[in-house]
């Protein structure tokens, strides 16, 4: 097969829930994804087998064992390498005629802007507050849209989709120092203990204590399942998918997707309380 005979092979099991107008536009469509682990990891798979044209991977780390039981692109025989490559080789093993870009860098306020510039869409998959912050204010700035998630122990998740004219991410979430720099290091220390108060708030939740006081002394990373992990990537790449086509998003900020396998309504779409979300609670 040629390069468009594959392409329209691979994805015409998309056609009939997406137009063939529409799936032009994802082949079309330019994405980066900060972050490729549990969340991120899956989003490349998702983004190649869904037929998007461009794909652009950020992330600083290579795959440890402890990444196995929810990462999608960690294997045994990965262990060690850098989750960009490896994200490159899976993304252009399913789609061989994929336009890829995969860095291993972090992101941080010095170089966001050149990452981000050029894109069609900001997938957000990070771990820490500081880098989210910058991730969707400098999106906001480049009048791209941006997908954001957050996810809690032990079973919980948080989706929300922002655009460049609408609520800005440091306001629905209640992050302090809006549009401050984040060079301020009593500023950056302050957006990243938020998620100290995530993990007391998780132990009201369930999460065991213990951890609660391991994490916030350093000594702990942040838990999480595969469930909740492949749930994040799935809503946050249907918003994604939904932007790119011009429909609109089930979760338009300030509008969020709420996740929690643990109970009876395991996913509810839900408007911003007065005065916005409180990301503690995230």
């Amino acid at each position: 097969m040629d390069e468009n005979q594959y392409y329209w092979e691979m994805v015409k099991k998309n056609i009939g829930v997406y137009s063939q107008e529409e799936q032009e536009q994802l082949r079309n469509a330019k994405v980066i994804i900060f972050g490729l682990g549990g969340v991120g990891g899956y989003e490349v798979i998702l983004c190649a087998r869904m037929g998007l044209g461009h794909i652009t991977g950020v992330d600083p780390d290579e795959f440890e064992v402890s990444n196995i039981n929810r990462q999608m692109l960690a294997t045994s025989s990965v262990i060690g390498q850098s989750k960009a490559a490896v994200a490159e080789k899976v993304a252009t093993d399913i789609h061989p005629y994929i336009s890829s870009t995969f860095i291993q860098a972090s992101v941080d306020e010095d170089n966001v802007e050149e990452l981000m510039k050029g894109h069609d869409i900001v997938i957000e998959a990070v771990d820490d507050m500081p880098s989210r912050v910058i991730i969707h204010r400098t999106a906001r700035e480049l009048g791209i849209p941006s997908v954001g998630m957050s996810g809690s122990p032990p079973t919980r998740g948080f989706v929300s989709s922002f655009f460049p004219d609408g609520i800005p991410y440091e306001e629905a979430l209640n992050i302090p120092g809006m549009g401050q720099k984040l060079t301020d290091q009593n500023l950056r220390q302050q957006v990243a203990d938020i998620k100290k108060g995530r993990a007391w708030h998780s132990v009201e939740q369930g999460a065991p204590k213990e951890w609660a006081e391991a994490f916030c002394e350093g000594k702990a990373g942040w838990i999480i399942t595969p469930m909740r992990a492949h749930l994040l990537s799935l809503f946050s790449f249907n918003e994604a998918v939904q932007i790119l086509t011009g429909r609109e998003p089930l979760a338009r900020a300030p509008k969020g997707i709420l996740i929690n396998t643990d109970c009876l309504t395991p996913v509810q779409i839900k408007e911003a309380p007065i005065g916005g979300w409180d990301y503690t609670t995230l």
